[in-house]
């Protein structure tokens, strides 16, 4: 079989087949389950997955797969780094994938841009997952990340599985803090003509200190604001969640599916603490204000931060900063037959008030509550996704056939000739 082939049967590998086959498959080559009905110990040794097993999961999972179209009325102020995996509320997503193997511990950096509508057309162009993900994949550090296998940090039925040698662990973290900037801005500014109905802002309050204005008095009086357009903080903070939390579960679902498609097992899980898991990866914890027993993860030091200080000067400059971002230059490719001149001439854009409303918002938040956001963590670790290669004579004891399919049937020949 050439380097090409095992790609090829990925690549036509049905969806339906892989909706409906996927299971979680968590017995793995080198693995033990030291109790219960299906105690069993592998006979064989772990088997980690290959630099191309990898690639195609991160590639399903998170990668660039071509341009979008933004077809919509109105062009948004983004630049094109956009044509995700998964679906996402802003282009290239808000969300960081780390992963850890035998080898050490990573991040996919997000230093690659779509150039045509469909990044992938022919069978020869499959190669790039491998090219993309070996110039994505930074190393943190050497070795296994040591998540430590007790309660809370990682529940109690994943000690003999999770992070297991042989496996891979990938770990999606999603950024609410710029998710929050972007919405509050969306909220208060009608420029933007996103919630501000009839021409003004919406009353963000502060619905834990007697519903007072959020820092918005000032354009209270100017107008910019609606008084009656109430909106609750709480609410605020709970939607910027919404809008980003999709993100790193259809990472992990997709690459979930893969494993369907190359023969691999593995299962996506949550039965973790993350704040312990983002302190082993070196992120950054803000201690609670008040004496409060948790701190607020902000980011890891120049890998993935947060919009707030002490990343940033002030709030002022995280604002800053979040906007910049979304207003970096263009590429000259773009999907549409209009040339882009024509197309960005109805582009929607921040105005200078609602710019300084949503400082002013920003501010509030950080002085009253001496954290950003006021209530949720900047950084989010919800969901994990392990893949490993299964030992399907742990399945065929205690299962049967059905229990896994033809792909993990055959993966050894497939994969590791």
């Amino acid at each position: 079989m050439t380097a090409s082939e095992p790609l090829d049967l990925a690549w036509r590998y049905s969806l339906f087949e892989a909706i409906y086959g996927r299971r979680s498959r968590r017995f793995g080559l080198g693995f033990e389950m030291p109790t219960g009905p299906f105690r069993y110990k592998s006979t064989h040794a772990p088997l980690p997955l290959t630099e191309l097993e990898e690639a195609l999961l991160v590639g399903a999972g998170a990668g660039f797969t071509g341009l979008a179209l933004w077809d919509l009325p109105t062009p948004a102020p983004y630049s094109r780094r956009s044509g995700r995996a998964f679906p996402t509320t802003h282009p290239g997503g808000q969300t960081a994938l780390f992963f850890t193997n035998d080898e050490g511990f990573y991040v996919l950096d997000d230093d690659v841009a779509a150039s045509k509508p469909r990044e992938i057309e022919s069978t020869e162009e499959r190669g790039k997952l491998l090219e993309i993900y070996r110039a994505q994949r930074r190393t943190l550090k050497p070795g296994r990340l040591d998540i430590p296998r007790r309660a809370p940090t990682m529940s109690g039925h994943d000690h003999w599985d999770s992070n297991r040698p042989g496996s891979t662990l990938f770990m999606p973290v999603c950024d609410v803090s710029a998710s929050l900037i972007s919405l509050i801005a969306q909220f208060v500014d009608p420029a933007l003509r996103r919630y501000a109905a009839g021409g003004r802002g919406m009353n963000i309050v502060d619905d834990r200190h007697g519903f007072r204005p959020a820092g918005t008095e000032r354009w209270l009086k100017d107008g910019l604001i609606d008084a009656e357009q109430v909106l609750p903080l709480s609410i605020v903070e709970r939607q910027a969640c919404y809008y980003v939390f999709s993100e790193p579960a259809a990472i992990c679902q997709n690459m979930f599916l893969a494993t369907e498609a190359i023969g691999l097992g593995g299962w996506k899980h949550c039965g973790f603490l993350s704040l312990g898991i983002l302190e082993r990866m070196g992120f950054r914890i803000v201690p609670a204000a008040s004496g409060g027993l948790f701190g607020n993860p902000i980011g890891l030091d120049g890998v993935f931060e947060a919009s707030c200080p002490p990343y940033h000067a002030s709030m002022d400059a995280a604002v800053d900063a979040a906007f910049s971002r979304r207003a970096s230059a263009e590429t000259a490719v773009v999907p549409h037959r209009m040339s882009e001149a024509d197309h960005r001439a109805g582009t929607v854009r921040l105005s200078a008030e609602g710019l300084a409303c949503t400082k002013a918002v920003c501010n509030y938040i950080y002085e009253t509550y001496g954290r950003f956001p006021a209530t949720t963590d900047a950084m989010h670790l919800m969901w994990v996704m392990q893949a490993h290669h299964i030992d399907t004579d742990y399945y065929d004891r205690f299962f049967g056939a059905n229990a896994y399919g033809s792909t993990h049937a055959a993966h050894m020949a497939n994969w590791h000739r």
